[in-house]
């Protein structure tokens, strides 16, 4: 810290553009020394996003009438709902796509983007198991699975516990008395109730709201 302290004054000095990205704002970074933290809150902070859907089906036309590629919109909302947080793999899936319908004179269609794109789609189904989740929430929030399986009520481990319920029903198929089964045995009213109250929350919770994006941008990772 003592090193990019003088760096950073040194580029300011000098009128750089300095860029600087964390999953977490200046505020929240653990062990940064005040001095440090002051000079990041002197420029723009904002919050980049994962794209929405709409935006990945946009990326996708976008590319596609670039690279001159007859792209059906039934074709582009599969691939958007497909690769959901990284957007070279999702111009990289309408590439390959591309690329295998002209190999085997095949017309793009979902079907056929199925049949293409199966790795992904079984990659992304193995990935994305209850168990994968609850360790990736675990890790974000530095808490043990075993406290999420858990019963401990305190908020440092209900919310996290409350934030893997969620993504485990939006990203797997998983039925609630399953992702209760997961949690220790937790009855399935205990992962309904949950998951209300994380969607409430994200309505107007900005903190919560990125705290599972960033979870969800290592689902693609």
């Amino acid at each position: 810290q003592e090193e990019f302290f003088y760096t950073f004054n040194a580029l300011h000095t000098a009128q750089k553009q300095i860029v600087l990205t964390s999953d977490k704002t200046p505020q929240e970074i653990p062990q940064l020394e005040e001095r440090l933290r002051s000079r990041f809150q002197w420029g723009l902070i904002t919050d980049i996003k994962a794209p929405q859907f709409e935006t990945r089906v946009a990326i996708l036309q976008s590319k596609a009438e670039r690279d001159g590629i007859e792209l059906p919109d039934a074709v582009a909302f599969y691939l958007a709902k497909l690769v959901r947080a990284n957007v070279r793999e999702l111009e990289g899936a309408l590439i390959r796509l591309s690329a295998y319908a002209g190999f085997r004179g095949r017309a793009l269609t979902v079907e056929f983007a199925q049949e293409a794109l199966r790795d992904l789609v079984e990659n992304r189904a193995r990935a994305l198991s209850i168990d994968s989740i609850l360790k990736l929430v675990a890790e974000h929030f530095d808490v043990k699975v075993s406290d999420l399986r858990g019963a401990r009520r305190h908020r440092a481990i209900s919310q996290p516990r409350s934030v893997a319920m969620y993504l485990c029903r939006k990203h797997t198929q998983s039925s609630y008395p399953a992702i209760g089964k997961g949690f220790g045995g937790k009855d399935h009213s205990t992962v309904i109730s949950a998951c209300k109250r994380v969607e409430q929350s994200l309505a107007d919770d900005q903190t919560l709201r990125t705290e599972i994006e960033s979870i969800e941008r290592r689902f693609s990772s």
